[in-house]
C-alpha cells in the first residue's frame, strides 16, 4: 500500500510540475528528466553559433523526373509530357515548370543521387530526418529529427528568440520525426495558420490584454512556487529551469520576436516578389526568422498541395490515383519557382548565403516509369502519376559559403537509380550537421541511458564541404 501511495503522490508531483510549466510558457511542457539527462553530455555546444538552417520539406516524395532530374530522351512512357530547359549550368536541364530556378542553376548545388531503401512514408520519412528508420509503439520516431537534434545541440545561442520554428499545414514540427528521447523541451515552436492570409498572427505573439502584465506576474508566482518544491533540488535542475524560464519569459514579452514574425513589415514589392501564396509567404517568414536569429526553420513544403486538393500536408505524394501529375506540376511548378528562387535571391543580395544553408528534399522521388490507375476512381482522377521510389532523388542546396555551380551524381538514363557518387539522406545530414558546426558523431544517451550516435553512418558530402 506504501508504494501504491508512493507511487500515486509521484505521479501528482509530475502532473504539478508539467501543469506550472505550461501555465509559465504557455507553449508546451518541458520533460525535466531529458534536461537533467542530457546536461551529462559533452561536446554539444556547436563551433558555429551564428549559422542557420531553412529547411523545405516537401513531404509525400518529390518527383525527381519532373524538378531537377528530368530525362527528355527517354522512352515516353519514362520521359512525361514535360520538357528539360536548359540551365545556366552547361549541358544541366531542369524541368520546364522551374525557368527562375534554371536561370539561377549556377548558384545552386542540386544532388541527382540521393538513394535510400524505404519506398514507404513513414519508414523512407524517419529515415531520412533521423538517419534511423525505427519507430516506437506508437509509430512515432525512435530517434529525434534533425530539428530537434538542431535545437537541443544549439539551445543556449538564442537570446529571446525560438531556436527551433516549423510551419506548414498541420506541423508540429517535421512529419514523422520528432524530438523522441530529447524530450517535449525540444519540439518546434510552431507558427500555425497561412501566412498568406491577410490575417495572419503567431498566436503567442499577439497583443496581450491590458492586464497581460499581471498574467506574466502570475506566472512568475507560480515559477517562485516551482523552484522550492520538494524533489527538485538535485544536481544542474535548477539551473536548468531558470535557463528555460528566462528564455520562455523573454519570448512572450520580446519586440525582437514579435516583429519577426510580422510580415507586415514587409515591403509590399519583396512579398510580391515571393508569390502571395502560401509557398511564397511561408519561405519570407523562413528568412526572416533565420535573420532574427532562429537556428533551424522546418516548413512542410507543398505549393498547391496534390492533385486532389488534399491539405494534409503531404502535398509531393503525386500518385496516379491523385489525378494527372503533370497537370499539377503546371500548376504546383510556379509557385515553386518562384518561392524558391526568390529565397535564394534574396539571401545572397542580404549577404546571408555564408551563415545560412538552404536545403529542399523530400523522403525520396517518385517511380520513373508513369503509371496508371487501372480504373480506379478516386477523387478527381486516373493517372497519369508516379509512385514512391526510394531508389532515387533529388536535393537542392544553397548556402552555407558551401561551392555552388554543380550538380552531384547521377542516375541512369531512365532515372532508376544512381550511377555515379551515390549519396544517402545519413551523408546530407552529417553536412548540415557539419555546417553548424555540429559533430555528427555525437551521442545522446536515451531513456535507457545508452548512448545512441547522432547517426549510425555517414559522412559529409565532400563536393560540398570544400
Amino acid at each position: 500500500m506504501a508504494n501504491s501511495r508512493s507511487a500515486t503522490a509521484g505521479g501528482a508531483m509530475e502532473a504539478r510540475r508539467a501543469f506550472l510549466w505550461q501555465a509559465m510558457t504557455g507553449i508546451g511542457t518541458l520533460n525535466l528528466g531529458s534536461i537533467l539527462q542530457l546536461q551529462a553530455e559533452a561536446g554539444s555546444a556547436p563551433s558555429r553559433p551564428d549559422t542557420s538552417l531553412i529547411f523545405l520539406w516537401q513531404d509525400g516524395g518529390p518527383s525527381h523526373c519532373e524538378t531537377f532530374d528530368p530525362k527528355p530522351n527517354a522512352p515516353a512512357e519514362y520521359r512525361g509530357e514535360l520538357s528539360g530547359i536548359r540551365t545556366a549550368l552547361v549541358g544541366v536541364q531542369f524541368s520546364e515548370i522551374l525557368p527562375r530556378l534554371a536561370r539561377l542553376a549556377d548558384k545552386l548545388a542540386i544532388v541527382r543521387s540521393l538513394h535510400q531503401p524505404y519506398s514507404g512514408h513513414p519508414d523512407g520519412s524517419r529515415y531520412f530526418l533521423t538517419g534511423y528508420v525505427d519507430a516506437d509503439a506508437t509509430g512515432a520516431s525512435a530517434h529525434p529529427d534533425l530539428g530537434a537534434v538542431i535545437h537541443r545541440l544549439r539551445s543556449g545561442r538564442q537570446d529571446a528568440m525560438p531556436g527551433y520554428v516549423a510551419m506548414g499545414p498541420y506541423a508540429a514540427g517535421l512529419h514523422r520525426g520528432g524530438p523522441a528521447y530529447l524530450g517535449t523541451a525540444y519540439k518546434p515552436f510552431v507558427a500555425t495558420g497561412d501566412p498568406a492570409q491577410p490575417d495572419f498572427r503567431v498566436d503567442h505573439f499577439r497583443p496581450h490584454p491590458a492586464n497581460s502584465g499581471n498574467r506574466l506576474q502570475d506566472r512568475r508566482r507560480l515559477l517562485a512556487s516551482f523552484d522550492t518544491m520538494p524533489g527538485l533540488d538535485i544536481a544542474g535542475q535548477t539551473e536548468a529551469q531558470g535557463r528555460f524560464r528566462q528564455r520562455s519569459l523573454e519570448m512572450l514579452t520580446s519586440p525582437r520576436a514579435t516583429a519577426a514574425f510580422d510580415l507586415r513589415r514587409e515591403p509590399r514589392r519583396v512579398r510580391e516578389r515571393y508569390g502571395l501564396h502560401t509557398a511564397g509567404q511561408q519561405a519570407l517568414l523562413a528568412r526572416r526568422l533565420v535573420e532574427a536569429g532562429v537556428s533551424v526553420v522546418a516548413v512542410r513544403f507543398s505549393p498547391d498541395g496534390r492533385g486532389d486538393a488534399d491539405r494534409s500536408g503531404v502535398g509531393w505524394d503525386d500518385h496516379a490515383v491523385h489525378g494527372n501529375i503533370f497537370t499539377v506540376m503546371k500548376r504546383r511548378g510556379p509557385q515553386f519557382d518562384q518561392a524558391v528562387s526568390a529565397l535564394v535571391e534574396d539571401l545572397g543580395q542580404r549577404g546571408l548565403d555564408r551563415n545560412v544553408l538552404l536545403v529542399v528534399v523530400g523522403e525520396f522521388g517518385r517511380s520513373p516509369r508513369i503509371s496508371y490507375a487501372n480504373g480506379e476512381t478516386f477523387n478527381t482522377g486516373h493517372g497519369p502519376g508516379r509512385e514512391h521510389w526510394g531508389a532515387a532523388g533529388c536535393a537542392l542546396v544553397y548556402g552555407g559559403g558551401m561551392p555552388m555551380g554543380q550538380v552531384i551524381g547521377a542516375t541512369n538514363r531512365l532515372g532508376e537509380y544512381p550511377t555515379t557518387r551515390a549519396v544517402q539522406p545519413q551523408d546530407l545530414l552529417a553536412t548540415i550537421y557539419r555546417f553548424l558546426g555540429i559533430n555528427h558523431e555525437h551521442q545522446f544517451l536515451n531513456h535507457a541511458g545508452r548512448p545512441i550516435s547522432l547517426l549510425p553512418f555517414g559522412t559529409p558530402i565532400s563536393e560540398l564541404i570544400g
